[in-house]
């Protein structure tokens, strides 16, 4: 969208106005990251009137992880987008982005916990192997209803982007990074609060 607005301000009338469907339900999504920054000048929350939550996570993280190092190397983050670069295996930056969707859940655990708050919780997994399940449960949570004429594709426009390379690098990475005799639970904790004052101020 071109001429979408930069201002987290602009961005939440944005929502509200033209982001609404005919039935007057809108939707933001945010990375913990992302809230964060919008924190720091939109109570985004008080902005946004009758909010429900959804969280969406992935169980497998290393493929996670490596998937978001390939689309910040090649610059496509979605199949409809081509690669402005060829990406190519660097192990520490796959590592890197493992702890950081590790500490972006992390945020997002603690947010939830300290104001009390419920939410929806699915996975990307169920999500590919039970897309109407998961949608049927969307519409519940705001109180909408499901209406899908019979034989309705739910297709989102949007292929999967993983293939083989994928596979390729994260055998790459668990050879060159997985070791089983050690459990650095004291380093992860200093890196966590390092991290933690540093990033997120929840």
């Amino acid at each position: 969208m071109p001429n979408y607005p930069r201002d987290p301000r602009a961005q939440v009338l944005h929502a509200l106005k033209d982001g609404r469907s005919p039935s007057g339900i809108y939707a933001v999504k945010l990375f913990a990251s992302q809230f964060s920054q919008v924190a720091k000048t939109v109570d985004l929350p008080a902005s946004l009137p009758k909010l429900r939550y959804m969280r969406l996570t992935r169980g497998d993280l290393v493929g996670q992880a490596v998937s978001w190092t390939r689309a910040r190397q090649s610059g496509r983050f979605r199949s409809t987008e081509a690669d402005q670069k060829r990406p190519c295996y660097d192990g520490k930056a796959i590592a890197d982005s493992l702890e950081k969707i590790i500490l972006e859940n992390l945020a997002w655990d603690v947010w939830f916990a300290k104001n009390g708050l419920s939410f929806l919780s699915l996975t990307y997994e169920e999500l590919l192997e039970h897309p109407r399940t998961c949608l049927e449960r969307a519409a519940s949570l705001v109180d909408a209803k499901l209406v899908l004429k019979p034989g309705s594709d739910l297709d989102s426009g949007l292929d999967i982007q993983r293939d083989t390379i994928n596979e390729e690098w994260r055998e790459r990475f668990l050879a060159e990074y997985s070791d089983t005799s050690n459990f650095h639970a004291n380093n992860c904790r200093r890196g966590f609060l390092k991290k933690r004052s540093s990033r997120f101020s929840i």
